[in-house]
């Protein structure tokens, strides 16, 4: 009888600890899979807190325990925001439920926790008790927020295996989606989960932008230059949704997502997110940093291509180009030729008439010799030619010197006439010229300024925006796009003024068209609420579309291109007063010169000045004779 009772009690405990290395075998397996790194387990008994210390030590993996009764916090022990926890929670105790339960208010069913339910206390070979204890443990986990990007495992321990099957929900409000059941094995690797990709057609809240043309046009490819960014960025979650296969149920908004007066609320888009009103949205929003705490961003689909958009000046509007077409080094070299030619030529002239005295040879000046040599290299001639054959040569180097240069200075200058200046290439130097600054009249560009750091930005809207009335600084595509045309004018606008540009824009126009970028980031994401479920699935079709080409295929559809530059002749161009106003102001120099150096005559003559200055020239013009003679 004794032998018969230490037999029995042996297989008993054979048994019980065969399962205990069967669960164990589980959660480790379980583990591996889900590369965790660490376990948190509620479990009935301290032996099996025990147990589970023991062998999981022994695996490297750090652990934690949660018994019932303790005043430990479920939060401090499932805490994680950057790396993965797997829970192992041990159904069969009676304070599961609850742990579950405040574990779901507390957001601890999320994508880093993975959750691994089983009936730890309960034996292997009870099936009758599945099943009961399978539907009592679903609608325990009924009113969880199992979200669809949790991980949560129920497995029902069978005699030599293990059943598994997810449980997560599509949407809130709805029914727990069930997976088809799994099996694993001791010493087989931990099957993973079934895809969740397939939605099932369910409606998930969406928000896009209807701004500046009416929800009625929003698929006329008549008015696609309208709210451009908004349909390209619907078209391609309309993409998204059809892989996912599920439904948007829309929302719309006028504008993306503001601070409201620098609060932590928002407007659009982000608000409608913020507040938990949407879901995603069929948008495309600019990263910022600002944004990071209300929304996530799902992927970057298309790139902002908004810019100020300008036609490059002619050289005359940003410089004086009558002393471009020579270099320093031409404009020295051949003025002292000049010099050396014209005291030459004088020389010349004087040692004529020292040798021939008998010759009636009237004597010159050096003023003289300046005045006839300017003529010369002015093409205007001279009053009296040289007469002795050196002067002549002299002459007449110095004419086709002046030939040459005033031919090459007019062919120059006309060429400079015609050329846009590349002066202009960042939005300092847009800033620091004479255009005027305006923008399209949309929510991003007025509400840049509150969401930027940089000191030049804020310039630029201090200085040259807010600076006019609103209207002029802030007006449509087509207005700014005509301002362009008509002078010093830069417009800040997006792909849709470019059909404005293709309609309106001659071809030597559209050669001169110049872009420079504002915003220190040009990508746009896909929004969705913050620790929404669906953003990990909607990057990945994101990307797939970018990677396809279906982005891009999508940008041309919509987006109207950049102008080609066909032909880059100008042709007629009619000569402005811009273009020579250097030389009228030389002119009204000479003149107002002029007439001072005459009234300084009339004056010096009306009071004997000619008879005085007769007499000096007289007594140097003795004196040199005296000097000569001896």
């Amino acid at each position: 009888m004794w032998l018969y009772l230490g037999v029995l009690i042996h297989f008993l405990c054979w048994e019980h600890c065969s399962s205990d290395r069967f669960i164990l075998s589980a959660v480790t397996s379980f583990a591996s899979l889900n590369k965790v790194s660490s376990i948190a387990a509620f479990v009935c008994q301290q032996k099996d807190a025990a147990l589970f210390y023991k062998t999981l030590s022994d695996e490297g993996i750090p652990m934690s325990v949660f018994l019932p009764g303790q005043t430990l916090s479920e939060s401090l022990l499932l805490k994680t925001e950057c790396y993965r926890l797997a829970v192992i929670v041990d159904v069969a105790c009676d304070g599961s439920v609850q742990f579950m339960a405040e574990a779901s208010k507390k957001k601890h069913f999320s994508s880093l926790h993975h959750w691994l339910l089983l009936p730890i206390s309960e034996e292997p070979s009870a099936p009758n008790n599945n099943a009961l204890s399978s539907e009592s443990l679903m609608r325990a986990l009924e009113p969880l927020d199992l979200v669809l990007d949790s991980h949560v495992t129920l497995a029902i321990p069978e005699p030599d295996q293990v059943l598994l099957q997810d449980v997560y929900r599509l949407v809130s409000g709805q029914n727990l989606t069930v997976t088809s059941p799994r099996h694993w094995s001791p010493g087989q690797v931990w099957p993973t989960g079934p895809r969740r990709d397939n939605y099932g057609g369910v409606q998930i809240k969406t928000a896009v932008i209807v701004v500046g043309d009416p929800w009625e046009h929003f698929f006329d490819m008549r008015y696609k230059h309208l709210n451009t960014l908004s349909k390209n960025n619907y078209a391609l979650m309309a993409y998204v949704s059809e892989m996912l296969n599920f439904r948007m149920n829309l929302t719309m908004s006028e504008t993306w997502g503001f601070p409201v007066n620098e609060t932590n609320n928002y407007t659009g888009i982000v608000g409608l997110m913020q507040r938990g009103e949407v879901e995603i949205g069929a948008a495309g929003l600019l990263i910022k940093e600002t944004r990071m705490d209300m929304v996530d961003y799902a992927g970057e689909i298309v790139t902002f291509r908004g810019a100020f958009m300008f036609l490059k000046p002619s050289l005359s509007e940003v410089s004086i180009i009558y002393y471009l077409p020579f270099s320093k080094t031409v404009w020295i070299t051949f003025t002292l030729i000049v010099v050396i030619l014209t005291v030459g030529q004088e020389l010349s002239n004087r040692l004529h008439r020292n040798v021939n005295k008998s010759e009636s040879n009237e004597p010159t000046e050096w003023s003289e010799a300046i005045l006839n040599s300017i003529g010369i290299v002015c093409e205007q001639g001279l009053s009296s030619p040289p007469e002795n054959v050196s002067s002549r040569i002299v002459f007449l180097c110095l004419l086709m010197l002046s030939v040459f240069v005033l031919t090459s200075y007019s062919a120059i200058i006309v060429s400079l006439l015609q050329t846009s200046s590349d002066s202009i290439d960042t939005l300092t130097d847009l800033m620091d010229s004479a255009f005027h600054l305006s923008m399209e009249d949309i929510s991003y560009n007025t509400n840049y300024v509150n969401d930027t750091i940089d000191p030049v930005i804020q310039r630029l809207f201090k200085e040259k925006l807010y600076a006019q009335p609103y209207k002029q600084a802030f007006t449509t595509q087509k207005v700014g796009v005509e301002k362009i045309r008509t002078g010093l004018n830069a417009f800040h606008g997006d792909a849709g003024a470019y059909k404005v540009m293709s309609d309106t824009f001659e071809e030597y126009d559209k050669c001169r068209l110049k872009e420079i970028k504002m915003y220190s980031t040009d990508k746009l994401a896909f929004p969705v609420r913050k620790g929404s479920p669906y953003r990990e699935h909607i990057t990945q079709r994101a990307r797939w579309l970018r990677e396809i080409g279906l982005v891009g295929r999508e940008y041309k559809r919509w987006f109207y291109q950049k102008p080609k530059c066909d032909s880059n002749s100008q042709g007629f161009v009619s000569v402005r007063i811009l273009d020579f106003y250097p030389v009228l102001f030389i002119l009204l120099f000479g003149i107002i010169c002029a007439i001072g150096i005459f009234v300084a005559e009339v004056l010096y003559n009306s009071v004997g000045g000619v008879r005085w200055w007769s007499r000096i020239r007289c007594s140097l013009r003795h004196v040199s004779e005296q000097k000569y003679l001896r």
